[in-house]
């Protein structure tokens, strides 16, 4: 279980006592358990899962120290530490009040920092996510006719089940809807003029996430807008390199769209970091802070947006040569 050991050796660093982890991505990624009902990693000089009776029935997955409990409130009561370290950003205010209050409280920010350099296998279960995703979308794209936006989108989904997982609600957004970056699926009739499928396939807890613009007219803004969008994310995707700042990917993009003077079309970040959640760090943004390391898996995906919308997304593992693992268009 090297991945506790280095929990518990950051935890020495930091003189952290307990580590307190309720998130269940959190949980799957340092015990390989991922679990159905609510369950609290507790570390200290070891690691404890506990886990409710709802999940008893699946006990010989984890392969580390547990306890079956039916209040999880005698164990929250029972931590006692000078430093108790707890996701900030996931734990609820009521349970720090409930549980936490009178201890010293600091957050666990470098769980999602050992989260975002993904192993082989890892990077395996996100192409696999793309393969089956892309596939779908090839062959759902060339049906449309008469079909309204939610029932294609629940096509996506049902098929994505069906393969796999679904890593989140698909983006089907047509003609005018287009232009909204998370429309959502609506009983109206597909606008194949312009056309966006935004989904994702998610195989053993991995997401993928991709996007695809389509037209099946001769509309000479929307092809010029693809070939711009085109340009753009093969710009972005030449910066997602070891060593490079993740805001230089999105900074690249934007420089493509000034220079054809249509960023303020632009309406977003350029991408996101992709694992165990189809959000997660690093962001692509301008204002970034973060540092690209070799082994993130990170989206590039930019898009215009007016009377209609186009957007393009790949999933890119982050090395000296980017590589694109969802088909792409370098």
């Amino acid at each position: 279980m090297k991945r506790l050991e280095k929990i518990i050796e950051e935890m020495k660093r930091r003189s952290i006592g307990v580590a307190v982890i309720l998130k269940p991505e959190n949980i799957y990624y340092f015990t390989g358990f991922f679990p159905s009902s609510f369950a609290a990693l507790i570390i200290q000089r070891e690691a404890e899962l506990i886990i409710s009776p709802m999940d008893s029935t699946r006990k010989e997955e984890i392969r580390i120290n547990y306890k079956i409990v039916d209040n999880f409130s005698k164990i929250f009561k029972g931590i006692k530490s000078k430093r108790v370290g707890i996701e900030k950003d996931y734990i609820k205010y009521s349970f720090f009040e409930k549980y936490l209050k009178k201890e010293s409280v600091v957050g666990l920010e470098f769980l999602e920092d050992m989260r975002t350099v993904k192993d082989k296998r890892e990077i395996e279960l996100i192409k696999r996510g793309c393969i089956i995703t892309e596939k779908i979308i090839n062959e759902i794209a060339e049906n449309l006719v008469s079909k309204t936006e939610k029932e294609v989108a629940a096509e996506i989904e049902y098929r994505l089940n069906k393969e796999a997982g679904v890593a989140f609600p698909t983006i089907l957004a047509s003609g005018k809807n287009s232009a909204l970056p998370h429309h959502t699926p609506e009983k109206v009739k597909i606008d194949t003029d312009s056309l966006i499928i935004d989904a994702g396939a998610k195989v053993e807890h991995y997401c993928s996430d991709i996007t695809r613009s389509f037209s099946v007219s001769d509309n000479k803004k929307h092809i010029e807008w693809r070939e711009i969008v085109e340009e753009a994310q093969k710009a972005g995707i030449k910066e997602c390199y070891p060593g490079n700042k993740a805001s230089n990917v999105d900074i690249a993009v934007r420089e493509i769209f000034k220079e054809y003077n249509v960023e303020k079309y632009f309406l977003h970040s350029t991408g996101h970091g992709l694992g165990l959640e189809v959000h997660e760090a690093p962001g692509l943004s301008k204002t970034s802070k973060e540092v690209l390391k070799e082994g993130m898996v990170v989206t590039v995906e930019p898009g215009l947006y007016s009377n209609f919308g186009i957007r393009i997304e790949d999933d890119i593992v982050v090395k000296k040569n980017p590589d694109i693992i969802s088909g792409g268009l370098l």
